[in-house]
């Protein structure tokens, strides 16, 4: 898993991006987020990476 802090989140969109520790920045859709999870930017969260028609997005997302 890699983590890093939720950089922007449109709560009324249902997205946002990650600005991962690696210093990539990473899509992130409500359906990316592990139930019960509310999120808001700042927040530091891990996730996992996977490739979509879009390029590398993040799922599994969960604060810590």
């Amino acid at each position: 898993m890699l983590s890093g802090k939720i950089k922007i989140w449109h709560q009324d969109k249902g997205w946002g991006f990650i600005k991962c520790n690696d210093g990539e920045d990473y899509f992130f859709n409500i359906k990316n987020l592990r139930s019960g999870q509310n999120v808001r930017s700042g927040l530091s969260v891990k996730f996992d990476i996977e490739e979509s028609q879009q390029g590398s997005q993040a799922v599994n997302v969960t604060l810590y």
